[in-house]
């Protein structure tokens, strides 16, 4: 060999990872072809190769899986009663498709669309895994399955952790939002108050601020409001009130939550969640209201110091809470005519914000729902605009899990593709980047593993075959994990993506 002939990527790992994998997939496609591997055994080849990695809480969890007789379903149980989970799958009665099932599974025929089926499903579960999706595009069926389905299911299951609880006579669950303030109890509504109206310009000149107005009342439907007029650009008003820390029935409020949800009703404009602790430290998160009711997840890691240098907020040290409305300088555009301006500022000097509750995330280590939803890459068969709805439809359901308050894993796989899993590097990844398939069987491993993943919990991933970064867009190597069959591979793959996702 010539010396200048030799180049760093000859010895480049990641280079020869590559060439080793790539000489692999063509030996693989070569016997395939001539053994005429059938979808069955590819099944099959799922079920054996891994067993060495074990799971010991299976002994007594059980575990309910949507989707069952679909391509990563049917993996998926078959996996988790090897390590010795129990198993149980709703199924739609008319489509005939629980003969498919090992008979170790517990078999509830009913309906994603049916409250009351999914009340029977989650009777004495411990874990979900809801790999189900509608059998075409559909706006009924979508929503049937996608958005109400995954509403009735965890609700449910909200239901049935809050009676075992009961049944344990145990004060709190597990998975119980803890109430900051529900103001339909008189407790809550008298502790919360008006406690700053006005400009902190004008304070510092001694000027009159008695123009600006905000008041605070409970209407009819036991909701505070929250509104009034703030005529000076960067005045600002804010309700709140002091947090007693120790909840009625004992516990700390906060401690171990890792965020905050609310109900609200708006007018389109952005608010300010305010939150004080007992070292005199002040933290905000901006949020925008809509006009019709809806629910707002804050993570304690969107809240931002008051000053720099200060680090995060710890929960158990949160004393008070308040909600601020701000006039804010606006950016007038060019060639606006004057009453346009005039418009756009009464509209910035008025706010009414409508609050039903607001309750703490409780903390967990491990997932409680692990979603497989999609990537969003094109599908052979599928229309554009089709595409596009059921995206829309995914991301619908990946939010009802968000805001339900329990720890979650959300998978987005690339296209599924019929091929044996655990001999090709995944790339876990974060932003609509992935551009591979990946194999059915890989996604059934990676929602196994996130069972009992604490890495794992309350993030959203994307996950596909390894592929070559375009060096146009990134300006770093993707690192890529090999399905490693003794031990949690998914640990490391998915530590360092962001939380809260």
């Amino acid at each position: 060999m010539h010396r200048e002939a030799f180049r760093i990527n000859a010895v480049n790992p990641y280079a020869l990872g590559r060439q080793a994998r790539a000489a692999f997939d063509d030996l693989w496609t070569q016997v395939s072809s001539l053994t005429n591997v059938t979808k069955r055994s590819v099944d099959e080849s799922m079920d054996s190769p891994d067993t060495s990695f074990e799971a010991p809480q299976a002994a007594y969890t059980t575990v309910l899986v949507l989707g069952a007789t679909g391509r990563v379903g049917r993996i998926l149980v078959r996996k988790l009663l090897l390590r010795g989970y129990s198993v149980k799958a709703l199924v739609r009665k008319r489509e005939g498709k629980s003969a498919e099932l090992p008979s170790a599974v517990q078999i509830v025929e009913g309906d994603l669309g049916s409250m009351s089926s999914c009340q029977v499903a989650v009777k004495d579960v411990n874990k979900i895994i809801f790999c189900a999706a509608a059998r075409t595009a559909f706006t009924a069926d979508l929503t049937r399955v996608e958005d109400r389905g995954v509403m009735n299911l965890v609700k449910a299951y909200q239901d049935e952790c809050q009676q075992v609880a009961a049944r344990s006579k145990s004060k709190t669950w597990p998975q119980a939002k803890l109430d900051v303030a529900d103001f339909s109890l008189v407790y809550h509504q008298s502790r919360w108050n008006i406690t700053y109206v006005g400009s902190p310009d004008e304070e510092k000149q001694g000027r009159d601020r008695a123009t600006n107005i905000a008041v605070a009342e409970i209407n009819d439907e036991n909701n505070l409001v929250f509104e009034g007029v703030l005529f000076q650009r960067g005045a600002f008003a804010e309700v709140g009130a002091e947090l007693n820390p120790t909840m009625k029935l004992g516990g700390h409020r906060t401690k171990d939550s890792e965020g905050l949800i609310m109900r609200i009703k708006g007018d389109s404009h952005v608010y300010v969640v305010v939150l004080g602790t007992s070292d005199g430290q002040m933290y905000g998160s901006r949020f925008l209201s809509t006009s019709s009711y809806s629910s707002v997840r804050l993570p304690y890691s969107a809240f931002r110091p008051q000053f720099q240098g200060q680090g995060p907020i710890d929960p158990a040290t949160i004393t008070s809470i308040a909600l601020r409305y701000e006039n804010k300088k606006s950016t007038v555009p060019t060639g606006v005519s004057a009453a346009e301006v005039q418009a756009a500022n009464d509209k910035d000097q008025k706010f009414c914000l409508e609050v039903d509750w607001i309750k703490a995330i409780p903390g967990g280590l491990e997932p409680d729902v692990i979603m497989v939803s999609c990537a969003g890459q094109p599908r052979a068969g599928v229309s554009d605009a089709d595409l596009k709805k059921v995206i829309d439809f995914k991301r619908r359901g990946e939010e009802n899990l968000r805001l339900s308050g329990l720890g979650y894993s959300v998978i987005r796989p690339g296209t599924l593709v019929e091929e044996p899993g655990g001999y090709k590097a995944l790339v876990f990844d974060q932003g609509d980047r992935v551009s591979e398939g990946i194999s059915a069987a890989d996604v059934a491993d990676i929602c196994l593993r996130a069972l009992h993943e604490p890495s794992a919990r309350n993030k959203t991933f994307d996950v596909c075959y390894e592929y070559d970064a375009d060096e146009a867009a990134t300006m770093y190597e993707l690192v890529a994990r090999i399905p490693d069959k003794s031990n949690n591979y998914l640990k490391s793959a998915v530590a360092s993506l962001a939380k809260n996702t």
